[in-house]
């Protein structure tokens, strides 16, 4: 479902406007990531916070960043979440 949901946006960005965080991005984050990932530090998993005020392009221990933005393939969420294992 989430994956269908970025996708979707992908496509769009390519026939539509160009993306816009608040507009095609945030609302994906809010309705999957946020509850695990967001601001609250008593829910938050694996210690990756996903909003904007998380740094979630800054480096990750591995080497990678979870967002990059305009760069899907340097991407780590995006490589998870279309992952087949």
């Amino acid at each position: 479902r989430f994956s269908s949901a970025i996708f979707i946006v992908i496509s769009m960005s390519i026939s539509a406007a160009p993306l816009s965080f608040n507009r095609d991005i945030r609302p994906i984050l809010s309705n999957n990531c946020y509850k695990c990932h967001g601001p609250d530090n008593a829910a938050r998993k694996a210690k990756l916070r996903l909003d904007p005020r998380g740094g979630f392009k800054e480096e990750l221990k591995s080497g990678t960043r979870a967002i990059a933005p305009g760069d899907l393939e340097e991407s780590e969420l995006i490589y998870r979440i279309t992952a087949k294992d």
